[in-house]
């Protein structure tokens, strides 16, 4: 019992800590002004039909590029009624917390598997640095990318649940919701289906037992992720970041992988070999335990999502965008966690099996290295926002347009004519914040 205490005091210490650290980031940096796609798909499309009182349910699920985003709109909604106005630093503060969410439903499903003992406490200071550290700005400091911690959340809850609950009928059907709210929530939730598919089929070559159920529930979340995959539309604007060829594909792929310490390819083999050699082994050896299924759940899910970036985005990559590499966040903890499973189980007294551990100094290197780097991205997007937030309020005070002709990134949409035209509607200028708009909250 006591140990047990300990155990959920070190979670909720952890998870306070990346709570105050990402709080830290947002206040300081983060702006009230809403940023690029926010205008269109939250301020235009979402909150003034709102207010107007023209907005339809089915405008919640409507397409934004190759994403239905639901979720989001549904906060994007919440927040504004809430809260009364249409301020990105309280989106993005909401999303401090919707992220913290994400490492502690990942250390509380393993606090339930009882896998939290031992050195496996070693992962520890991986998840933190993966929801502390500012290589992820784009997401922390806009908070339209909400659908982020949404689908990773979601991801996370469904693993869980197909892992603890295996043979639930009643589990089986709250996965499968979660499986469908990823899907709506970007393109890429088409993946989380298969991840959880992928989980019952591991659950059923190490058990066997009632795996004919496990197998067919297995297949239909296939075939969903299959009509959900049918149903993304093919944009041709964006045909310019896939990658064109099978070697440009696998170039993007291991660049992916490397990341956080890159940029040479051959890292993805240390950081991303553990997974790949644990799971077989512990399946052979009848050593997979519930914690396991759940972390290669995580594994698959991850990896699957670099397979897609490297397709999606992989045209010429020479580093992996910001807002992409959340993505690869379980999966890193889940590497970790299967190099400190290896070592656990594979009881021969053999130097060799250390070399698993090679991870865990190239991961802290990568990031000690980037973090400089990744600081002064950050602070060049708030010095950015600042002057994006004084273009805006100087045009609203004088209606002059000369404050939204201005070089790139010194406004915060990239077409000034229609930035313009969304500041000259009197209902979106009602939505912003009164200090940029100079409209009172009482007006």
């Amino acid at each position: 019992m006591q140990n047990n205490i300990i155990k959920l005091a070190l979670i909720s210490a952890s998870v306070i800590f990346i709570l105050i650290i990402r709080f830290y980031f947002v206040n300081h940096y983060a702006m009230p002004v809403p940023f690029w796609d926010e205008w269109d798909s939250e301020g235009d499309f979402l909150l003034r039909p709102w207010v107007e009182g023209t907005l339809r349910i089915s405008d919640l699920w409507k397409l934004h590029n190759e994403h239905r985003i639901f979720p989001t709109r549904l906060l994007s909604l919440a927040s504004y009624m809430v809260n009364g106005q249409w301020n990105n630093l309280v989106s993005a503060r909401i999303n401090v917390i919707l992220a913290a969410v994400i490492p502690a439903t990942l250390l509380g499903f393993l606090f339930r598997f009882i896998g939290l003992n031992s050195n496996k406490w070693l992962i520890l200071p991986v998840l933190i640095a993966q929801f502390t550290l500012p290589f992820s700005f784009e997401n922390m400091l806009v908070g339209f990318q909400s659908q982020f911690y949404f689908l990773i959340l979601f991801t996370v809850i469904a693993v869980g649940l197909a892992v603890t609950y295996t043979e639930s009928a009643t589990a089986k059907v709250i996965v499968f919701i979660l499986c469908f709210l990823s899907i709506v929530t970007m393109a890429s939730g088409i993946l989380t289906p298969l991840a959880v598919a992928g989980v019952y089929v591991l659950h059923s070559l190490d058990k066997h037992e009632r795996a004919m159920k496990n197998l067919l529930f297995a297949a239909a979340l296939v075939i969903v992720a299959g009509l959900a995959y049918m149903q993304i539309p093919h944009i041709a604007a964006h045909n310019m970041y896939r990658a064109r060829s099978i070697s440009e594909w696998t170039h993007s792929f291991l660049r992916i992988l490397s990341w956080p310490v890159g940029p040479h390819n051959w890292i993805a083999a240390p950081l991303w070999s553990p997974g790949l050699i644990a799971v077989p082994f512990l399946i052979k050896h009848k050593r997979l335990c519930k914690s396991d299924l759940f972390m290669a759940g995580c594994y698959m899910w991850s990896f699957a999502q670099a397979m897609a970036i490297a397709y999606g985005r992989g045209q010429e990559l020479s580093s992996v965008p910001s807002r992409y590499t959340e993505l690869l966040s379980i999966g890193l903890v889940a590497n970790a966690w299967f190099a400190l499973r290896y070592i656990e189980e594979y009881k021969k007294p053999k130097w060799q099996k250390y070399i698993i551990l090679a991870l865990f100094p190239l991961f802290f290197h990568g990031h000690k290295k980037r973090f400089k780097f990744d600081m002064k991205d950050i602070q060049r997007v708030h010095e950015y926002s600042v002057i994006q937030t004084d273009n805006v309020t100087s045009y609203l005070q004088t209606h002059n347009p000369v404050y939204l002709q201005q070089p790139a990134m010194h406004i915060p949409y990239p077409d000034s004519v229609r930035l313009k035209k969304l500041l000259d509607n009197h209902t979106i200028r009602k939505l912003l914040p009164p200090e940029i708009s100079g409209i009172s909250s009482l007006h």
